[in-house]
């Protein structure tokens, strides 16, 4: 019996070993312009996805799509979606991989499903396989692509806050656990734990919330700049209305976690202009030829804006180098966290100094 009843769950059913898992793909680049962001894709906004290759996403012209949220009054007519004006689109892949012990076979487990709990209000049940269930050393993934609609009416912030529960006493000794959002690895754990509801064993739930953060913030080495901190816990988060748009949220995101560093950069529907504007008005933006020519040094938390040659521009902010910071070029490569960048929250290695046009000093 359940601690508490469940009132919204989704089931899934895991991939046989041979299915592929489906890719709600977005360009990775995505200029302010188009507008664009994964409300273009949502089956909770548009029931015919539209089609954006690399070149349209770079562009200068805004992209016209339905991005109106779903309302209270309109989520009856889909399954699945009491909370759907709440949730966040999915972009990309969205999955869990769990690896049971292969030790011996109490270590597998005859149960038919596990649950995984979204923070207060969702949960997904997770079938085992038909014969086999939760056979010792099987890996076993499921695809939240599948239940687009379920997974889309969940909250953002809720990602943070999973946790596997088990309402079997037959318990499941778990090796590894992976959770990717939208493409974004947010979970990755190494650990000989027990799933076990049986009288004897403590260990009905597992909470993943501590792993999930340490993973998110392993991708930044665990840096304690503020602005930096805050965007990397964001890691895989899709949703523009959390930073206050629901246009293309590149900006909006970048001034987001300079508000949560005390910086009082701008509100609402803002872009990268806005952004230089604002630090300009500091005394504290720098043009790419001053650091080219070593007159300023980008300092880790440093607030950047990036043009293509298409025109294009988009914001992120600076971690490190890359590549050698005391010979720099064009090509030079630089690591950044960004929003809205494959329609995500995510930490880039492959931007280069050439993309960037100015930058605005966080020191």
């Amino acid at each position: 019996m359940l601690t508490q009843s469940i009132s919204n769950i989704g089931t899934l059913s895991p991939l046989r070993k041979t299915d592929k898992l489906q890719d709600l793909f977005l360009p990775k680049d995505i200029a302010e312009q188009t507008g664009l962001n994964a409300w273009a894709l949502s089956s909770l906004n548009k029931t015919n996805p539209i089609a954006i290759n690399e070149r349209i996403a770079k562009g200068t012209k805004a992209i016209v799509f339905n991005r109106k949220r779903l309302t209270k009054a309109s989520a009856p007519k889909m399954a699945f979606s009491q909370s759907a004006d709440e949730g966040s689109p999915l972009i990309r892949e969205n999955y869990i991989e769990i690896t049971i012990s292969d030790g011996n076979d109490t270590h597998g487990s005859t149960t038919n499903h596990i649950l995984l709990h979204f923070g207060e209000g969702h949960t997904v049940q997770l079938n085992g396989r038909p014969t086999t269930n939760f056979q010792r050393g099987d890996t076993l993934k499921w695809d939240f692509n599948t239940i687009q609609s379920y997974m889309e009416g969940i909250p953002t912030d809720a990602w943070d806050e999973l946790m596997l529960e088990t309402e079997s006493g037959d318990g499941i000794k778990i090796d590894h656990i992976k959770i990717v959002h939208s493409g974004e690895t947010i979970l990755d754990w190494d650990q000989n734990v027990w799933l076990d509801d049986s009288i004897m064993e403590p260990n009905r739930f597992i909470s993943l919330t501590a792993q999930i953060l340490e993973t998110k913030l392993d991708q930044i080495d665990h840096n304690w700049i503020a602005q930096i901190h805050w965007a990397a816990r964001e890691i895989g988060k899709t949703d523009p209305t959390k930073y206050e748009t629901e246009n293309a949220w590149c900006s909006e995101f970048a001034s987001w976690a300079l508000k949560k560093a005390r910086w009082n950069t701008p509100d609402g529907n803002i872009g990268s202009q806005s952004m230089e504007d604002y630090f300009a008005s500091l005394n504290r933006a720098h043009q790419i030829s001053e650091i080219m020519n070593g007159s300023y040094v980008l300092n880790p938390g440093d607030y950047l804006r990036f043009q293509w040659a298409s025109g294009g521009q988009h914001s992120g902010i600076f971690i490190d180098f890359v590549d050698d910071p005391n010979n720099l070029t064009n090509n030079t490569r630089i690591k950044t966290i960004e929003g809205n960048t494959s329609s995500t929250v995510r930490v880039r290695t492959s931007r280069k100094l050439g993309d960037v046009i100015s930058c605005g000093n966080t020191r």
